[in-house]
């Protein structure tokens, strides 16, 4: 057989050999590498580190899990790390400048600048205003001791916490804490108890309450008028 022939013949079989199937070939193509994608809103925010002057604590958040990450600071040393698996890191303790961050990813890198903590907004109570909700029927008895409950409400501007005091006639106390949201806040209620008559010819029986917004930093301090509560005794009490 000569050589033409035998190639002619052979050629079906290596083809029929080398040849594979669409889905095995598909599945032994190598698969394309997964770029790592720059987090689409990673946030970096500078705070003050507690209990010390001129430092601050560099937090991040948004990031990539595990993304290795440079904090830069204006004038300073770059410092390589990595954010953990939520994609979080407080860097805390550092010197205070201006920073940013440059997350590295392997479709490339972006830069994140430092944003300073907003500064809290500052609190300012105006006025402060009591009333007395219970006893809420027409008479009670005067022999026998009475709960009366004050309502207390504050005014002014601002968000945040103000530490009230409220005082009794019979020297009950209360120093509550109160999350002002401003323009008009109520205050926990405050309940004393009103003594009992000895008999019927005697004074009824009368208690106040006062609320005030002790000094605070720069603020002044306000005071409710002191509110009075006389009891309207039933007959023969």
């Amino acid at each position: 057989m000569n050589r033409q022939r035998r190639c002619a013949l052979l050629a079906p079989l290596l083809a029929s050999a080398v040849a594979l199937p669409p889905a095995v070939a598909a599945q032994a193509a190598p698969a394309e590498p997964a770029a790592v994608q720059v987090p689409a809103a990673p946030a970096c925010q500078l705070k003050p580190t507690a209990n010390a002057q001129n430092r601050v604590d560099v937090v991040l958040t948004g990031f990539a899990a595990n993304q290795r990450v440079t904090i830069n600071r204006a004038g300073g040393r770059p410092a390589d790390t990595r954010v953990d698996a939520q994609g979080n890191l407080t860097a805390k303790n550092l010197r205070d400048g201006t920073y940013s961050i440059r997350a590295q990813g392997r479709g490339g890198g972006s830069t994140v600048p430092c944003a300073d903590t907003p500064a809290p907004v500052k609190v300012d109570i105006a006025d402060a205003d009591v009333v007395a909700t219970k006893p809420d029927t027409p008479t009670v008895p005067c022999n026998q001791t009475t709960a009366v409950t004050f309502a207390g409400t504050l005014k002014g501007t601002g968000t945040g916490d103000v530490k009230v005091k409220w005082v009794g006639s019979t020297g009950k106390q209360s120093q509550p804490t109160v999350k002002f949201t401003g323009p008009s806040t109520p205050v926990p209620e405050f309940t004393i108890t009103a003594p009992a008559r000895a008999n019927p010819a005697a004074d009824a029986p009368t208690v106040t309450a006062q609320l005030t917004v002790p000094q605070q930093g720069s603020e002044t301090g306000v005071s409710s008028e002191v509110f009075r509560v006389t009891l309207r005794c039933a007959a023969g009490t």
